[in-house]
């Protein structure tokens, strides 16, 4: 804090140094511990708060915002992010690069209008060419590379702009051609008597404008939108290179987006994946080797080495996209290399004595240079306009790192020209060997976010992708799990380390065993994890998918470190499975038998043809119109009615005869509806059903009571919603059922026990549960109880059901979000749903049931899901005599 009136830039003598206010804090600030050293500096002179951020700016020699204290309460929004209640500076830069991302869409419309037929590749290669040209020369005039960029700090003299403005709609494409090709000229080779507007241009090259491309003739909408909404209108030069894939999203419909599995990725989510391959290890060394005596130079040492040990990482991301992951991963580990840039620069005998280092390694500070290089960070990615981004945006991570370096040494690289980089490769990654991008001795460290495609959406291609790697076994595989092969193979038996986002699929159901019993036959093993987590980009129209992360190597490392999303937690273990617990390396497959010779349970009946089905109106519409079709009407109910309490009606006409059916001409009309919708089918095997149009495509009648169990329930609720059926009430296929009236297996089904290894081993429909008799109930193994422990469970289920009927009101769907826990991702209009105190009955008989099932097993884990899951592993693993690993 200073007095009013002085200059916060201006530097005053202290202890015996001339340094700002800043710059004060900032070596009062470094002789904490590293570990407690704050990030953000303030300045104040009663006029001016002037904020620094010093992971960004070291020096603390440029602020990061300058707030007159009259604007305070207008600017208090500002600086809320430093207490965490707003944005913080890398969320807003975030969102600037969203905009930029708006502004490539709309070039990148007009320009397709202009190319005309872009279905052609050589048309496609040159609007990405063209476009990430114009993306960089916008963000270098912004970033001031170019000569005439700015004046006096006064953006009225823009280079590009003014360069297009010289050029009429018609001519546009001709001064473009023109320019590219002065970009790609050396100095000693331009022509002397060139334009005054192109000699305002540097020598850029470094491959960005060596190819020719055509560009044909360019409307008024294009140029407009290039020089007002581009130039003018905003700054590219706080864009983020890491957010390069919102420009790529924004400028591809969502069609063509999800047609071909891409899903474009925050930092934040990157980070899960980058800080735990390699980031946090790496940032743990920097403060051991910030904390080591000065005395010998051995701070100097560590710092140095460590150093070293940030420059060897070499990364290769085999499903690029637009550079995401590579150039964060690439500015991660800048910025961690100026941070000991920084305090090498610091390393002597009194703080701030750049010349003064221990051990006299250096003569001065001009001795260290940046030594993480863009040449180690390598991406193979299909789509050609991605990998124009993809290598743009590494260039302009490149010239932010040198910027940022600049601000800690006195000497760095010029940002012009560029440097050659063809790290980037235009292949289908499954298709090429990954030794022919990089050598696998040349890379630590494999990462990204493959195609997100479900098993039954891929086409010809993608599908023959997946056999010749997997051979018929992998049918049902998702396309992402094609990456954790071919990385396998390109790991061999080195020390690299992978990790990729993925769909949540590869962990669940009938995936795991092909993909991870292969895996793990090879000798990997899963380092860490994080279970299933909502998924989303910066798009304006962004693909919702549920995902999973997972890191994976031969190396020996323990603890293995598993973030299980839905509890909020991280657990520390020896081993992670396919299923991503902290259990042994078991597999769950099908079975037509359920392990502890429980009844069976089948799915419902197939409609084919809704003609059969009807609502409560319309039944008895039919039924007054007529009367005897009461006889031939019976409930009806698919899982989500079930769930729902919506009631349905259909005709079970298994047992009329034809003359029946003749005799009411209603239902003979709704039979004939059935016979022409199976005759329409593609399916031979459905067409073949229309010769019996009265029955439902699949007949299975239970007789007496039964327990009803939905096919699909939402993922947010702690129970699946299961009950009684004593109706006569013919379930749906999305309806499974157990023909029993049996009170202690409908109280273990309804019990924590059975509900963890049905999240543990069932598949998932998005966010949704997919239950499966063959993989979760076959599979589960019931509890060997004694007498009173199985009444118990009967007692105590006989309380659920009663607790439900004690709310005659509500559905199943009410009760049982009710009784769950707010999910993390609910709106404020969601979350009214759940965890609701007047369902507090229910809730308090279901913990009352699982402590019963609980003591049924033998056990006593306090209803910690993970060690559940792991005895009911054991159990599995013997019931299938001694498993199947």
């Amino acid at each position: 804090m200073k007095s009013s009136g002085v200059d916060l830039a201006k530097k005053e003598m202290r202890q015996g140094r001339m340094v700002t206010p800043a710059e004060q804090a900032r070596d009062y600030a470094n002789g904490f511990p590293y570990s407690l050293r704050p990030r953000y500096l303030i300045a104040c002179n009663f006029e001016e708060m002037w904020v620094y951020d010093t992971a960004r700016n070291p020096l603390a020699d440029k602020p990061l915002y300058r707030i007159p204290l009259e604007d305070l309460p207008r600017q208090v929004d500002v600086l809320r992010f430093l207490s965490g209640e707003a944005k913080p500076p890398e969320v807003l830069a975030r969102e600037v690069s969203v905009e930029a991302g708006r502004i490539m869409g709309r070039l990148h419309e007009h320009a397709e209008r202009a190319y005309g037929d872009t279905s052609k590749p050589s048309v496609q290669h040159a609007v990405s060419v063209l476009l990430t040209r114009l993306m960089f020369l916008m963000f270098a005039e912004d970033a001031g590379l170019l000569l005439s960029a700015k004046k006096d700090g006064v953006r009225d003299n823009l280079a590009f702009r003014d360069y297009v403005r010289s050029w009429s709609p018609e001519n546009l494409s001709t001064g473009l051609k023109v320019l590219f090709d002065w970009l790609d000229t050396k100095p000693e080779d331009r022509d002397p008597y060139a334009s005054e507007k192109l000699r305002a241009f540097p020598y850029v090259n470094g491959g960005l404008f060596r190819e020719k491309i055509p560009i044909p003739t360019l409307d008024e909408d294009f140029r407009h939108t290039l020089i007002v909404d581009g130039c003018q209108e905003f700054d590219w030069s706080g864009v983020s290179p890491t957010v390069f894939g919102s420009i790529f999203e924004g400028a591809l419909s969502p069609d063509h987006r999800r047609r071909n599995g891409q899903h474009f990725t925050t930092p934040e989510a990157i980070h899960r994946v980058i800080d735990p391959l390699f980031l946090d290890d790496l940032k743990e060394k920097f403060v051991d080797a910030c904390n080591r005596d000065t005395a010998g130079g051995a701070r100097t040492k560590a710092l140095l080495a460590l150093q070293d040990e940030i420059a060897a990482v070499s990364v290769l991301d085999p499903a690029a996209g637009s550079g995401n992951f590579l150039t964060e991963s690439y500015l991660s580990l800048r910025r961690l290399e100026n941070r000991v840039l920084f305090e090498l620069s610091y390393t002597g005998k009194g703080a701030g004595d750049q010349t003064a280092f221990s051990g006299d390694l250096f003569s001065d500070a001009m001795d260290l240079q940046p030594k993480v290089s863009l040449a180690n960070y390598h991406g193979v990615e299909l789509e050609d306009y991605a990998c124009c981004v993809a290598r743009t945006a590494l260039w302009i991570a490149e010239i932010q790192a040198d910027r940022d370096t600049s601000k800690v040494l006195t000497v760095t690289r010029p940002a012009l020209p560029l440097n050659d980089y063809e790290g980037i490769v235009c292949a289908n990654a499954l298709r090429i060997d990954w030794n022919d991008v990089v050598s696998s001795d040349k890379v630590t460290h494999i990462c990204g976010n493959p195609p997100f495609l479900g098993s039954y959406r891929l086409d010809a291609i993608q599908k023959a992708d997946r056999k010749d790697l997997f051979g018929a076994g992998g049918g049902v595989l998702d396309y992402v799990a094609c990456w954790y092969l071919k990385a396998a193979e390109y790991m061999g038996d080195g020390p690299i380390k992978a990790a990729f986002v993925s769909t949540n699929s590869i962990c669940q159901g009938q995936q795991v065993e092909p993909l991870w019993r292969r895996l793990f036959s090879l000798g990997f093993h899963i380092d860490f994890a994080w279970t299933t987590f909502f998924w989303s980009s910066e798009a304006d129209d962004p693909a919702h998918v549920h995902v999973v992360i997972v890191g994976f190597s031969k190396t020996g490392e323990k603890p293995r470190v598993l973030h299980r999303t839905r509890e909020g937690e991280a657990v520390l273990c020896d081993n992670i499975n396919g299923y991503l617990m902290a259990a042994p390396d078991w597999f769950v497959t099908k079975s037509t038998r359920q392990a502890s010779g429980m009844p069976e349970m089948s799915r419902g009946c197939q409609p084919t043809g809704k003609s059969l089905i009807m609502t409560d109106d319309e039944a008895r519409g039919l039924v007054d119109a007529e009367p005897e079709a009461a006889r031939w009407i019976r409930p009806f109910s698919m899982g989500k009615d079930f769930v729902d309490g919506e009631a349905r009606r259909c005709l079970w006409l298994k047992d009329a005869t034809l003359n029946d059916i003749a005799s009411m001409p209603l239902v003979e009309e709704r039979v004939k509806e059935v016979r022409d919708f199976r005759l329409a089918s593609p399916k031979a095997a459905t067409r073949k059903k229309a010769a019996t149009p009265w029955l439902f495509d699949e007949v299975r009648d239970p007789e007496g009571t039964y327990i009803g169990v939905p096919k699909v329930t939402s993922a947010n609720r702690t129970y699946i919603p299961m009950g009684f059926v004593t109706d006569g009430m013919i379930p749906g296929d999305m309806l499974y059922f157990i023909p029993t009236d049996d009170l202690f297996v409908f109280g273990v089904m309804m019990s924590q026990f059975h509900n963890a290894w049905m999240r543990t081993v069932v598949g998932r429909l998005k966010n949704d549960y997919r239950y499966s008799n063959t993989i979760v109930y076959n599979t589960f193994v019931f509890p060997t109880p004694t007498k009173e422990q199985k009444e118990e469970v009967e007692r105590c289920a006989q309380a659920v059901l009663d607790a439900r009927a004690a709310h005659p009101e509500s559905s199943l769907a009410e009760m049982y979000d009710g009784i769950s826990p707010v999910p993390v991702d609910a709106s404020s209009s969601q979350a009214r749903k759940y965890d609701r105190f007047v369902f507090s009955d229910l809730k308090a008989a279901h913990e009352k049931l699982d402590s019963a099932v609980e003591a049924a097993y033998g056990v006593d884990f306090g209803g910690d899901e993970g060690k559940i899951v792991a005895h009911l592993f054991g159990l599995y693993a013997k019931a299938v005599e001694g498993g199947n690993r």
